[in-house]
């Protein structure tokens, strides 16, 4: 017996179908094709559907590949788990997965576990993508599901590609999840703190309805410092943190985007210039990491975003005390409207604003 792809030899059930059918262009069939370019995608992420193969007679499948899709990441799976069965009805778990990413469209990643006995169905039940959420207009999307059959004394096991820690502070819980990448562990304990200290704050001053389940992951795969996905997931670049390791009050800034929790409509200045501002107004080692709001310098502009607005905004509350919190409001209920919202609340727009606040930007 050698190593081999039986995938081929099985035939492809899912519990939750593409709608226009398993053979249309994004259909089910496409899991199966052997091709990296087509992809099976489903419009309701259910973390309790699966797919199954099934084979005429048993088959001794010790590691399986799977395959992203060519676009959101996502809609990528992050956590699932294979099972097996003879009868089709009392099922063994062989392999589980959690945290786990694509660095890129269309990467192929072969996971091996150990397996001696022979099955005649198996199953993929994803549970979890890497938006974090599920139910109706939430994506799931995969390229290729193959099985392969590997002799008993070849099998081997892939290593867990994350350490996952579960913290809670009061009604919140942060999971932090760490990809093996050798970051500091006082990164790790100061991203925690900034959870501990700064999520309930910016949760009581702007959202109490935000979500009270968030993530941290310092992903290798993810480039850039951080950003923020849906479902409350924060996803951390580690070179940025092994190079900064005290610049920790990023966490503030991306907790106050889970907080803020825009649907749309409102512009990125004003998204990005909140976060600062928030970094600013209760960020706990700013000064440890040098970072402050720079002094009003000519040639700058409100729509710059991040610090830029962030002491304009500043500028604004000293001002306007409530200001913050009526912005953050109107962003998130849809209802911000560029000309309307500044003359509402000062009886200036914001371009007379920002006049008046490069003729004196004193804070």
């Amino acid at each position: 017996m050698k190593e081999q792809d039986v995938t081929s030899l099985a035939s492809l059930t899912v519990s939750t179908e593409n709608t226009s059918g398993a053979n249309a262009n994004e259909g089910s069939s496409k899991l199966i094709d052997n091709k990296t370019n087509t992809k099976f995608l489903t419009y309701s992420f259910d973390p309790s559907s699966y797919m199954q193969l099934s084979f005429p007679k048993e088959q001794m499948v010790a590691a399986y590949t799977l395959t992203s899709g060519d676009d959101a990441q996502g809609r990528d799976p992050r956590d699932w788990k294979i099972t097996a069965s003879n009868d089709g009805t009392n099922w063994v778990q062989l392999d589980t997965r959690q945290y786990e990413s694509f660095g890129f469209r269309t990467q192929t990643q072969r996971f091996n576990f150990k397996n001696p006995k022979a099955y005649k169905h198996y199953r993929l039940n994803v549970t979890g993508i890497s938006d974090n959420r599920v139910g109706a207009n939430v994506l799931f999307q995969l390229a290729e599901w193959r099985l392969i059959e590997v002799p008993e004394k070849e099998q081997t096991v892939t290593a867990a590609s994350a350490t996952v820690e579960t913290i809670t502070q009061g009604k919140y819980t942060l999971t932090y999840v760490d990809r093996n990448t050798g970051v500091l562990p006082s990164v790790k304990a100061g991203l925690i703190d900034a959870f501990k200290k700064n999520y309930s704050k910016s949760v009581d001053t702007y959202n109490p309805n935000a979500l009270t389940s968030i993530v941290f992951i310092m992903d290798p795969d993810y480039k850039g410092v951080a950003a923020t996905f849906g479902g409350g997931v924060v996803r951390y670049d580690p070179a940025y943190f092994k190079a900064n390791p005290l610049d920790l009050d990023v966490a503030t800034h991306e907790m106050m985007h889970i907080v803020q929790a825009y649907s749309g409509g409102a512009p990125g200045w004003v998204t990005e210039g909140l976060a600062d501002y928030e970094r600013y107004r209760i960020g706990l080692s700013n000064a440890t990491a040098n970072w402050s709001l720079p002094n009003y310098q000519a040639g700058q502009n409100y729509t710059d975003a991040y610090r830029i607005t962030a002491r304009f905004f500043v500028w604004l509350e000293i001002r306007n005390p409530g200001i913050m919190v009526k912005l953050n409001t109107s962003a998130r209920t849809g209802t911000y409207n560029n000309g309307a919202f500044w003359p509402s609340e000062t009886h200036k727009d914001v371009e007379q604003l920002w006049d008046d606040y490069k003729q004196n930007p004193i804070l």
